[in-house]
């Protein structure tokens, strides 16, 4: 799903906030939360990590600049 269509939705259903974390990558956080910033959702940023052991954890970023 791209990130005007998380957006979009997410606003459809009365959200005031979401949490996007993809899988081992940032690449669509920056767009994601600048969407939602115009839209007034707030957007708390994070990824997906994969440890070497093959543990999935989801680490939250309180800000862009710390993403």
């Amino acid at each position: 799903m791209s990130p005007a269509a998380i957006i979009k939705k997410a606003k459809s259903v009365g959200l005031d906030i979401i949490g996007i974390c993809d899988h081992n990558s940032t690449l669509n956080a920056q767009l994601t939360y600048e969407l939602g910033k115009q839209e007034g959702l707030y957007v708390l940023l994070g990824a997906e990590v994969t440890s070497k052991e093959d543990v999935h954890s989801l680490c939250f970023m309180p800000t862009i600049e710390k993403l």
